[in-house]
């Protein structure tokens, strides 16, 4: 217990944040179960997250508890690596059970990181066994240089049998998924395949591939742009380039935000059969039903006002943007389409 009180607040804030973190890390999880598969049933959504939270736990409890006082820790305890590959026999000589459990749980932690590769990335073993090595590496290196130096000494034990029996477990797991793969084939998906009615879901993968886009190409254009003086206010009140007192003002890369995000959701998807970037990714089209001459432009216009409203919407501190969102809700659930779709 003295032990253990040495690192409450750090392993108590790893363990708050560990579920939140997994649910955010998942997206990009899922935009590639929807590249790989073209679809996405709940046992595969579930599996993406179980993924992501197996990862973060295998960092934060090979790598937390970090101690609370690190000057305190660090003069009363050192670690020197352990570089023996047999010490484990020595061990279980004095040790015996205790040693035979702390094998077990090294081997146990790595089996789901090579069922993983197995069965939900498909990685041949010629792959999965050296990530399973590098990964226990890594986490080693970590404890050994009191992770990358951020602490001031080593608090974990650098033991080479972890690094063996991590590594195996990870073979395990892998040859776990292997003889599944066998006994319950995955299925083979059409490359060409595009989905015309897409859900929620995958919508909504989509769109935040989209905007990851527009946010990455947006921010070195202002930061060209500002640099050469460009300055828009969005509300002047007087003499031109005037902002009245408490007006809001729109940035330069408010403003290039915005462009970026009419090209890559109106312009490039017109010019490409209804693909944007993200739904090339998940192999969906925003065009639901063919379209000609005023509807399609009819069609392409409220979707963008629809999806302005509900990216950019707190951007101008008005309710409108919630109530059009909430009616997509709404909508959504009554129709399991967009109000724009019916165009």
């Amino acid at each position: 217990m003295a032990f253990l009180q040495q690192f409450s607040m750090s392993f108590a804030f790893a363990v708050a944040m560990w579920p939140f973190v997994s649910l955010l890390l998942t997206l990009p999880v899922l935009a590639l179960l929807y590249r790989r598969d073209n679809r996405l049933r709940f046992s595969s959504a579930l599996g993406a997250y179980l993924v992501v939270l197996y990862l973060i736990a295998l960092a934060c409890f090979t790598l937390y508890p970090m101690p609370d006082d690190p000057i305190a820790y660090c003069a009363a305890h050192s670690f020197s690596p352990q570089l023996n590959p047999l010490e484990f026999v020595n061990d279980l000589r004095s040790s015996g059970v205790t040693a035979v459990l702390q094998i077990g749980m090294n081997i146990v932690f790595f089996l789901p990181l090579g069922f993983f590769m197995g069965r939900t990335f498909r990685w041949p073993f010629r792959a999965a066994l050296p990530v399973g090595f590098l990964t226990s590496l890594l986490i080693e290196t970590a404890q050994l240089t009191g992770f990358f130096h951020l602490f001031p000494c080593a608090y974990r034990l650098f033991d080479v049998d972890d690094l063996i029996w991590n590594t195996a477990g990870a073979v395990l797991g892998w040859m776990a998924a292997w003889l599944l793969n066998r006994r319950f084939p995955v299925e083979v998906l059409d490359e060409s395949a595009i989905t015309r009615e897409p859900g929620l879901v995958r919508r909504s993968v989509a769109l935040v591939i989209d905007m990851v886009m527009v946010t990455a190409a947006s921010a070195p254009l202002a930061l060209l742009v500002h640099l050469v003086g460009l300055y828009l206010p969005a509300a002047p009140d007087g003499p031109a380039g005037a902002v009245a007192p408490g007006a809001p003002r729109t940035s330069v890369y408010f403003i290039v935000q915005t462009v970026m995000f009419l090209l890559l959701e109106g312009v490039l998807p017109w010019l490409r059969c209804g693909q944007t970037l993200g739904g090339r990714f998940v192999r969906m089209t925003v065009e639901t039903r063919p379209r000609e001459g005023w509807r399609r432009l009819a069609f392409y216009v409220a979707r963008l006002v629809v999806l302005y409203a509900i990216v950019f919407g707190p951007h101008w501190r008005s309710s409108w943007p919630g109530l059009v969102f909430l009616a997509c809700v709404v909508f959504w659930l009554a129709k399991r389409r967009m109000p724009y779709d019916l165009i």
